[in-house]
């Protein structure tokens, strides 16, 4: 337990939920994880969820800010922040975040997540990707780039002078493991952390006409023939999905913010499409963007 805290970070998602201590000058001092996502919370329970996550990394949580992103803002989150529209910069999403108090006394903050439509019947919307997206530019001193972030639903953002422009969203992660659980191309064995890079890249070299659905069968059709081993479905599956989303994209040099294991994945579906990829940490991404946000909250 540290008493040398002075703001607490919460990224609290739909499934997952991390807290960050951070000290004075903005250092990581600790992290908790926890599969306390808002679909664990139970009428609306929030602050009875947070206080003890807070009191087991410091004793004197009680006088300590707390500032929180994520889809604890959204419509089914602790308190509904309404959406910056894009483009968004730093400095729009930190003064456009909805501050509480805390039944412990402390002073709480939510960020808003950012909102993009180009046309009628084309909008997307993020919340917590952004605050990656925003980290970012500190570590590659740039301010115009296009990011991937993998995930549950893959965010194709673009950067330019360093704000938000335009985004994307892509069903990917959900529709694997949809396709995995619930449909008729079920792998038999499920996928390994460590990706079978032949099946994978079969999977990522199917894509080339655009054919998603009638390419999804082919998990079944190619099984069926012995073409397709049993071990191999999975990663082929994800291969498919992976490539068609890289496909859609028209650039050729992609920033990937995440977890190391599926970030890997889309660095390796990108080589096959002659992309070419630099990786980031997501937590790291995410620490450089709060740390921005810090700094633009503490200027107003």
């Amino acid at each position: 337990m540290d008493n040398n805290i002075a703001t607490f970070v919460v990224d609290w998602g739909t499934s997952n939920f991390r807290l960050f201590g951070l000290d004075s000058k903005g250092a990581l001092v600790d992290t908790i994880e926890a599969p306390m996502g808002l679909l664990q919370i139970k009428d609306g329970k929030f602050a009875e969820a947070l206080e003890p996550k807070l009191k087991a990394m410091t004793s004197s949580y009680q006088h300590i800010p707390v500032l929180m992103a994520g889809m604890v803002g959204s419509a089914s989150g602790w308190k509904e922040v309404p959406y910056v529209a894009a483009p968004a910069s730093v400095s729009d999403v930190a003064r456009s975040a909805v501050c509480f108090e805390l039944p412990w006394g402390a002073r709480a903050r939510i960020l808003p997540g950012v909102s993009y439509r180009s046309a009628e019947l084309y909008c997307d919307v993020m919340r917590g990707e952004e605050v990656q997206v925003f980290g970012l530019p500190l570590i590659t001193d740039s301010d115009n780039m296009h990011i991937v972030l993998p995930g549950t639903h893959s965010k194709h953002v673009d950067i330019k002078s360093g704000a938000i422009s335009s985004f994307s969203t892509y069903f990917t992660g959900e529709l694997f493991a949809l396709l995995s659980h619930y449909s008729s191309v079920k792998p038999p064995l499920p996928a390994q952390e460590i990706v079978d890079e032949n099946a994978f890249l079969k999977g990522v070299k199917r894509t080339a006409d655009g054919a998603l659905l009638n390419d999804i069968f082919s998990a079944r059709a190619l099984r069926l023939f012995g073409e397709l081993a049993d071990h191999e479905v999975a990663d082929y599956l994800s291969g498919i999905l992976i490539g068609n989303e890289l496909n859609s994209s028209v650039h050729k040099n992609i920033y990937l913010v995440g977890g190391a294991s599926l970030c890997a994945r889309y660095a390796l579906a990108a080589k096959e499409l002659k992309i070419e990829t630099h990786t980031f940490s997501g937590n790291t991404c995410f620490l450089n963007g709060i740390a921005r946000i810090i700094k633009e909250i503490e200027s107003e």
